[in-house]
C-alpha cells in the first residue's frame, strides 16, 4: 500500500513537472516574497477597501452595496465581481475576514501564475530554451507590481493567474479547462472579455478545421454557465450588469483623445501613454504612490527596445507561418490598445496582467533569436539577458518594499484612516464629499459622495446630465451635493477657493482640521513629490453641522 501511494504521489508530481528545479524554485521565490511583503508592509490598497465594504455591508443586512442615504436600491460600486465574491466567502464565517482571505488567495495565486507562465514557455512558446522559461517565470515571481496590488487586497494576482491558465489550456487544446478559465476571466476583469473573444475566435477556427461546430458551441455554453448567473444577478439586483464604477470613470475622467487638438498630438500622447503607463512595468518602476510609475532603472527607450524585441518575435511567427500562438499576441495587442486608447485613466493595476503576458512574449523572442542565430555565444546571451533583466528587478525590491511600508504607516494609517475614524463619530445620516473613497468611506461607514461617483448614484446621475463640456467637474459636483463634510487635499482646497465656482466653499464651509504628514515623516517617504495624499483639510458645513467631532487627538 505504501509503495502504491508513493508511486501515485510521484506520478502526480511528474504531471505537475515538480521535478523541474527552476520552476519550483521560482514558485518558492514568488510565495516567499509575497508572504514577506504581506507581513513586512501591511499594505492595503484603498480600492480593496471599497469592494470589501460591499461584502461586509451584505452581512450587516445593508445589501451588497456601499453606504448611501440617497438610494432605495443597492449600488454596484465595484468593477471586478471576483474582488467581492472572494471576500463574501470569508465574511460568511466572520465579518472582517474578507480582506485577509483576499490576500491569502493572492499569496497562493503567485506561485500558480509562475507555474502557468513557466509551462506556457516550456511546453509551447520556447520549448527548447530553458533560459526563456526562467526569464518569464522570474518576472512573474519578482517584479514589484506583480506582488503589490494582489498582496494589498485587490484581485490583480488572481486575475493574472487565471488569464495565464486560460492561455495555457488553449495552447494545450484542453478546451473545457479553457472555457472554465475564460468564464473566470470575465468574473476577474471586464477587459478580459478581449481574451475571451480571442479564445473564442481561435476555437471557432479549430471548429472550422474539424468541420464541426461542437467545440465552439460547447465553449460558449460553458463560458455562459459560469458568467451568465452573475449577469442575471446584477441585472435583477442592481438594475444593470454594468458596474456604476465603470459609468463613473467614463463620465468623470477625461481621456487625452477628448482634448487633443490635432492628430499629431493625439498620436504623441498615445505613444507616451503606451510607453510610460501601459507598458512601463516592463522595466523597473514604482507605482506605490498611486499617481503613475516612477522610473527606477533605464529610460523610456528601454521599454521601446523591449517592445521591439517582442515585435521581432511576432515577425518570426509570421515568417514560420506558425499560427497556433497568434492568440497570445492578439490579446496583448488588443489589451495594450484598449488601455492606451480607451481607458480614461490608466491605473497601475490595469497593466499587471498585460505586462505578465508581455514578459512571456519577451522571453519567447529571446528564444527566437537564439534559434535563428544558433551559436554558443548566442546561447550564452540568452542566459546573460535573463540574468541581467531579472537582476534589475530584484535589485530594487528592498527599496520598493520599504517604500510601501512607509506609505502604509505614514500616509494611509496616520492620515486617511484617521480621517475616516474621525468621521465615524458623526450621526449615521451624515454625508461626506471628497475624491479618495477607500479609507475614508470604509472607516467612517457614512454616505460618501466620491468623485467621480464610484459608489454614488447621485454623483453619476449629475455627471450624466452635465457631460458637456468635457472637463473635470469635481468642484461643481460638491457644489451640487453640499455634504455635511468635505475632505479635500490642501492643493484642491486652495485652488477651489480662488475659483469663481468655489463661492459655496467660502460662504458655507469652514476649516475644521488639517491632517498632514509631518516633515519628519515625509523625509522617510520614497518620491514624496509624486504622492498627492500628504495634506488634507476637513471642512464642515456650518449650515448643517452644529457640533463637529474633534479629531485632534486621533491625529496626534
Amino acid at each position: 500500500m505504501k509503495h502504491s501511494v508513493s508511486e501515485g504521489t510521484a506520478r502526480f508530481a511528474r504531471s505537475l513537472h515538480l521535478d523541474d528545479q527552476w520552476m519550483v524554485g521560482w514558485m518558492a521565490v514568488a510565495f516567499g516574497l509575497r508572504l514577506f511583503f504581506w507581513i513586512y508592509t501591511g499594505r492595503t490598497w484603498e480600492d480593496a477597501l471599497i469592494t470589501v465594504l460591499h461584502s461586509e455591508n451584505f452581512y450587516h443586512g445593508l445589501g451588497l452595496t456601499h453606504f448611501s442615504i440617497d438610494d432605495s436600491r443597492p449600488l454596484h460600486g465595484f468593477t471586478s465581481p471576483l474582488s467581492v465574491l472572494v471576500p463574501l466567502l470569508a465574511d460568511r464565517f466572520h465579518v472582517g475576514w474578507g480582506l485577509p482571505f483576499q490576500k491569502l488567495l493572492s499569496l497562493i495565486s503567485g506561485p500558480v501564475a509562475v507555474w502557468f507562465g513557466y509551462r506556457i514557455l516550456r511546453d509551447h512558446l520556447a520549448p527548447h530554451n530553458r533560459a526563456a522559461a526562467v526569464l518569464g517565470a522570474g518576472y512573474l515571481a519578482i517584479e514589484h507590481h506583480q506582488i503589490l496590488w494582489g498582496m494589498a487586497g485587490m484581485e490583480t494576482q488572481m486575475a493574472t493567474a487565471i488569464v495565464l491558465a486560460s492561455i495555457y489550456f488553449l495552447f494545450s487544446n484542453r478546451l473545457t479547462a479553457c472555457a472554465v478559465t475564460c468564464g473566470l476571466c470575465l468574473l476577474a476583469r471586464p477587459d478580459f472579455v478581449l481574451w475571451v473573444g480571442v479564445a473564442g475566435v481561435a476555437i471557432a477556427y479549430k471548429s472550422y478545421e474539424r468541420k464541426s461546430f461542437k467545440p465552439l458551441v460547447k465553449f460558449s455554453l460553458q463560458v455562459s454557465a459560469i458568467y451568465g448567473p452573475w449577469v442575471l444577478f446584477t441585472t435583477l439586483y442592481y438594475g444593470s450588469p454594468i458596474p456604476n464604477s465603470i459609468t463613473a470613470k467614463n463620465l468623470g475622467y477625461i481621456g487625452y483623445w477628448e482634448v487633443a487638438t490635432s492628430f499629431a498630438q493625439l498620436m504623441t500622447w498615445a505613444f507616451l501613454t503606451l510607453i510610460n503607463a501601459v507598458c512601463a512595468p516592463l522595466r523597473p518602476v514604482w507605482g506605490g504612490n498611486g499617481t503613475g510609475f516612477v522610473p527606477l532603472v533605464g529610460g523610456s527607450w528601454l521599454v521601446v527596445l523591449l517592445l521591439a524585441i517582442i515585435g521581432f518575435g511576432l515577425f518570426v511567427e509570421f515568417k514560420r507561418r506558425r499560427w497556433d500562438y497568434i492568440p497570445i499576441y492578439a490579446f496583448a495587442a488588443l489589451s495594450a490598445a484598449f488601455l492606451t486608447f480607451r481607458a480614461p485613466n490608466v491605473f497601475g493595476w490595469y497593466t499587471v496582467p498585460l505586462c505578465a503576458v508581455l514578459a512571456l512574449l519577451l522571453a519567447k523572442a529571446i528564444a527566437d533569436i537564439n534559434d535563428i542565430y544558433s551559436t554558443r555565444a548566442v546561447a550564452a546571451f540568452s542566459w546573460i539577458f535573463a540574468a541581467t533583466y531579472l537582476a534589475s528587478f530584484a535589485a530594487v525590491l528592498p527599496t520598493t518594499f520599504r517604500a510601501e511600508r512607509n506609505v502604509q504607516s505614514l500616509v494611509e494609517n496616520k492620515v486617511r484612516k484617521v480621517i475616516g475614524l474621525c468621521l465615524a463619530n458623526t450621526p449615521p445620516e451624515t454625508t461626506i464629499g471628497g475624491e479618495p473613497l477607500g479609507y475614508m468611506g470604509y472607516y467612517s461607514r457614512r454616505t460618501f459622495y466620491d468623485y467621480p461617483g464610484l459608489c454614488s448614484r447621485k454623483v453619476t446621475t449629475w455627471l450624466k446630465e452635465h457631460k458637456y463640456p468635457r472637463i473635470r467637474k469635481m468642484l461643481e459636483v460638491f457644489d451640487y451635493v453640499r455634504p455635511d463634510y468635505l475632505v479635500l487635499r490642501r492643493m484642491e482646497y486652495n485652488a477651489n477657493l480662488q475659483n469663481p465656482k468655489g463661492a459655496f466653499l467660502r460662504d458655507e464651509y469652514e476649516l475644521e482640521q488639517e491632517f498632514v504628514v509631518t516633515a519628519e515623516d515625509r523625509a522617510k517617504l520614497f518620491h514624496p513629490e509624486s504622492n498627492i495624499d500628504l495634506d488634507f483639510v476637513l471642512l464642515v458645513n456650518r449650515n448643517k453641522v452644529k457640533f463637529p467631532p474633534s479629531c485632534r487627538s486621533a491625529n496626534q
